[in-house]
């Protein structure tokens, strides 16, 4: 087990269980997932593991601010990336990345309007060929 995956469940008052570390250690990597693409790859390593599992971890994760979640043509994504930035959806390959987009005019524009936004969910579609 990882000291920092075991660190991160205890901060945030979650149970420690090998299903929890190892769901952890696999978005630790990287990247955007569905629950599904977390459920098949996390099935190999504990076989009697069910689907409800993996979405409760995740609901888990997400009420806790361990993972952000977001919905992309009409699936849950997840992602270790937790502070504001946009998504990009590559409809032509159905696939997310993580665009680096100046987010300072947006914020400026909500603060002159009263609002502190707690999260900020973009989600750009587009085809992105190999361009991203």
């Amino acid at each position: 087990m990882n000291a920092d995956e075991i660190e991160t469940l205890k901060k945030k008052g979650l149970k420690l269980t090998p299903q929890r570390i190892s769901i952890l250690k696999m978005l630790g990597k990287g990247g955007h997932f569905t629950g599904e693409q977390i459920y098949n790859e996390i099935k190999k390593k504990h076989r009697g593991i069910s689907i409800s599992t993996v979405y409760n971890t995740l609901n888990a994760f997400d009420r806790t601010g361990i993972v952000n979640s977001f919905e992309a043509d009409g699936m849950r994504w997840y992602e270790t990336r937790t502070e504001m930035h946009v998504n990009l959806y590559c409809t032509d390959q159905k696939r997310v990345t993580d665009l680096d987009v100046d987010l300072a005019g947006l914020l400026a524009n909500l603060k002159d309007k009263g609002i502190n936004p707690e999260k900020i969910s973009i989600i750009v579609y587009s085809g992105c060929n190999s361009k991203v």
